[in-house]
């Protein structure tokens, strides 16, 4: 950072820049500067679409009050439109911050959780138990404590864990002892929900080295692939925002048309795609726990096959739900649970509680 760089030329005895590992984020600089007692006072300078997202609330907050639509479609439209509301907190020529009244968001930085994340898992996947390890270099979920990020922000990257199966007992199927459960490269989902003041494209994008079910033949187990996935739909935002605030309603639901292609040497035909619709919501239920269901429903094709005891392509829905509670902003509890709706596999269901831990 070159705010950093700056500072360590006056005051080189602090090395501030050497604090910070060579790739940062903005909100890593200003909790250094923080920690190091450099930052004398804030001041909140909202977005121009934070700005149009407060006076969208103001008017809905209005119409509400007075118990009919009094305000055409067209005029909220209007607010939310870049071109036709030109709110801004820079003057018009650009040399001027100018001073909204406007309640403070929840995105200060000071407030976030750490980005990097450790997790232990207890769970039970089919007949069999199992312990997760994982670990995550960054940085958020839909899940995770909103405090101090974007709304609805999620990106994960330079993620891995790993599984380790109970195998004293004699069970059929019985999977190994240990085994790499997931490496993410880059996940994420990006949400500008179509009612809000908020612009852009909602979609989705991952790179990683996942466990999957293949559907394709009875009795069919997990096997590690390599997945290649894109998403592109629509997101909605729902709820009373907080009062005075440019932030949009708490809560979420979208749905997307999502794309996939996975290889591997497990599966039929070792390689299959998919295309499908992925539709969930987002529920923040107070600021300690929020909750999250979300129904894919994608159609594989391995190829043709000549054996009649192998399908080529077939259905294969997935349900699943999760649900976070924050101990504090360091700590929090997590229960995932997933069916998969498919009767060639060997094990459908799998739930998890884990503790988090971000550091």
């Amino acid at each position: 950072s070159e705010i950093l760089r700056l500072i360590d030329v006056v005051r080189p005895e602090q090395h501030l820049l050497s604090q910070l590992p060579y790739a940062v984020i903005p909100s890593d600089v200003v909790q250094l500067l923080n920690q190091e007692g450099l930052l004398a006072s804030t001041n909140y300078t909202p977005a121009d679409s934070t700005l149009r997202q407060a006076q969208l609330n103001k008017v809905k907050q209005q119409r509400d009050q007075l118990g009919y639509h009094n305000n055409p479609k067209q005029s909220l439209n209007e607010i939310k439109s870049a071109q036709l509301n030109t709110v801004s907190s820079m003057s018009a020529d650009g040399q001027t911050l100018l001073n909204h009244q406007i309640t403070v968001s929840d995105t200060n930085p000071l407030n976030r959780h750490s980005l990097q994340m450790g997790h232990i898992g207890i769970g039970q996947r089919g007949d069999n138990n199992y312990i997760d390890l994982g670990v995550r270099a960054g940085y958020h979920d839909t899940l995770d404590n909103p405090s101090g990020f974007p709304q609805f922000f999620d990106l994960e990257g330079a993620a891995a864990t790993l599984r380790l199966y109970d195998t004293d007992n004699d069970k059929a199927n019985q999977p190994k002892s240990v085994l790499l459960q997931n490496l993410t490269v880059i996940k994420g989902r990006s949400f500008n929900p179509v009612n809000s003041a908020k612009k852009g494209k909602t979609w989705g994008a991952s790179i990683e080295a996942t466990r999957v079910n293949d559907g394709s033949q009875q009795d069919g187990s997990d096997h590690l692939v390599g997945s290649l996935g894109y998403e592109s739909g629509w997101s909605w935002a729902f709820g009373t925002p907080s009062a005075g605030t440019g932030e949009m309603p708490p809560q979420l639901c979208y749905t997307f048309l999502a794309g996939t292609a996975q290889t591997g040497r497990g599966i039929n035909k070792g390689f299959r795609v998919g295309a499908g619709v992925n539709a969930g919501c987002r529920y923040q239920i107070n600021n300690r726990l929020r909750a999250q269901a979300e129904l894919q429903l994608p159609y594989w094709y391995h190829g043709s096959s000549d054996d009649s005891n192998v399908r080529g392509h077939y259905w294969q829905p997935i349900s699943s739900l999760g649900l976070q509670y924050d101990i504090d902003k360091k700590q929090a509890l997590r229960i995932n649970a997933n069916y998969e709706w498919q009767d060639r596999i060997d094990a459908n269901d799998d739930v998890q509680l884990s503790y988090r831990r971000y550091f």
